[in-house]
Formats: C-alpha cells, structure tokens, sequence
C-alpha cells in the first residue's frame, strides 16, 4: 500500500483510494494560461527565488472527472527544477537540504501538505474543500489526456526522470461564482480557523475561491516549514507572512461588498415615477 507524502517531518497526505485508470475525463476546468504565478507570487519571491526560466510555468492544470459515477476535480502539477525552487538564504545551505526545499517549495508537496493537515484534523470539508487523496497517474492516463486535450507538456526535467504526473482528487465545486451561498464573514472565520492551525495560503485572492471554499494550496506554508524558521528568517520576516492571509482577505472583501453594491444599485427601479411619501401623503417623483 502506498504511503502517505511527503516523506519528511510533518503532516502527510494519504493516497487516493480509487483506481487512476478508471479515470474518465469530463473537461479541462482550468486551461495553463489561467495559473500563471500571480501577484501574490511577487511578495514571496524574496523567499523562493525562482528562476526565470520557470516564472511562466503554471503550477497545475485541473479537470472535472467521473470515477464510478462521482465527479471530482483532479488537478495535476507541473514538475519544477530543485533550483528554481531553492531560495537564497546566506548562510543556510546546511538547513536548506534539497529534501526540505522539494517537500516545501514545491507545489505539488505544497498542497500535500496543507491538505494533508486538514484531512488529519477532519476540517478539510468545512475550511476549504474535501481531499481525497493524491495519485499518481500510469502512463495511460497521461496518454489520455494527450489525446482528449493535445497536452503533452508537463515541463518534465532530467532530474524528474520517468516519474509519473503527480495529482491530488478534490471534490468538484459546480458553483463558478467566488462566494456561492456563504457570507464573507463565514469566510473570514474558516481562514482564521486555518490560520491558527498552523496552514498559510499565501494566495487569497477571487480566484482561489469557488462557492465560498478556497481550494488551491499551491504556495501554502503548513507548519512546520522553512519558511517559519528562526534560523533563517527575522521574527519580523516571519510575521509578515502569518498575517498575510487575513490582510489579502480583507482586500478581497472589499472589493466584494463594493461589487456587490454596484449590482444593488443597477437593479433598483429608476426614481422616475415612483411614489413617495412624505409626511403621510403621497407624492411622486419627477
């Protein structure tokens, strides 16, 4: 029986339990054009320090698939070079192991991770969305996929040899608006739920938000991790990060009340017309 990853000190992501093979493809959900390294990317690159030659490389490609009969939302992730993902830290090469920067840095064992914790504590459903588990995926598959969609290009390196794609199943989310039936108060309380139990995002934005559920981890920070390491970073540096979610949050909510109040003010009636009353009688605008 496979076992859980990353093999490193920390929370561990159990397998997928179904068959990869018995995968049936519904529809790519989000084209590569659509991950690209976005915003949120700029303010840690200071800590990744990844190189150019990986800076336009989206982190995953997700499709909406049948197993059984039950739909899900596989996201598959591109392979990145060991030193595309190393930072530059003066002086902590002994701590910056290419075990510990692959398991942290990278994308795919980024997420791991902080599902990974989420599924050990039963929260994955109610703070974000449920996991069920990674897979790798037989030849086949990414035969398959080759042949429905004419992707091919997984940016495969000499380092990564023949090692299969690499993909972790979620539930599939049929909402496609950010915030679907769930307050943003419900959603700001689920992030500092996360927060608290040791999970970063690192990436709040709309994007990352379907039917009120954050679902991608991509850059997660999930304690504990390098990144959070006195011996490699300020106190300073390291609270910054802690607190970014919530203040990428409260832009977000911003931006969403003010949406929102854009779209009550298109849909009231024109004044035009309208009764008015005013000390008991009526009137009516003109």
């Amino acid at each position: 029986m496979a076992e859980p990853i990353p093999d490193i000190r920390g929370p561990k992501l159990p397998r997928f339990q179904g068959d990869p093979k018995d995968i049936e493809f519904v529809k790519l959900l989000s084209p590569a054009e659509e991950r690209l390294p976005g915003p949120t990317e700029e303010k840690i690159k200071s800590k990744t320090q990844r190189h150019s030659s990986s800076a336009n490389i989206p982190h995953s490609r997700v499709f909406q698939i049948k197993i059984g009969g039950s739909r899900f939302a596989l996201k598959i992730f591109n392979f990145f070079k060991l030193e595309d993902l190393r930072p530059f830290v003066p002086g902590g090469e002994k701590l910056l192991t290419d075990k510990v920067v692959r398991y942290h840095l990278d994308p795919f064992y980024a997420e791991c991770r902080a599902f990974g914790l989420l599924v050990q504590e039963k929260k994955d459903h109610s703070l974000a969305v449920r996991c069920h588990g990674y897979s790798l995926l037989p030849e086949c598959v990414e035969n398959k996929i080759r042949e429905l969609f004419k992707i091919d290009d997984w940016h495969r390196q000499a380092e990564h040899g023949q090692e299969k794609l690499r993909a972790i199943v979620k539930d599939y989310i049929p909402f496609k608006s950010t915030c679907g039936r769930k307050k943003l108060g419900t959603m700001r309380s689920n992030l500092k739920q996360l927060n608290e139990l040791g999970v970063y995002n690192m990436d709040i934005r709309e994007d990352n938000y379907r039917g009120g559920r954050l679902f991608d981890f991509s850059l997660a920070i999930t304690s504990p991790h390098i990144n959070l390491s006195l011996k490699l970073w300020s106190k300073r540096q390291i609270e910054e990060d802690v607190k970014y979610d919530l203040e990428c949050f409260e832009s977000f909510a911003k931006r969403e009340n003010e949406k929102r109040a854009e779209e009550r003010k298109a849909t009231q009636p024109l004044a035009s017309g309208r009764k008015l009353r005013s000390h008991g009688k009526e009137t009516f605008a003109r």
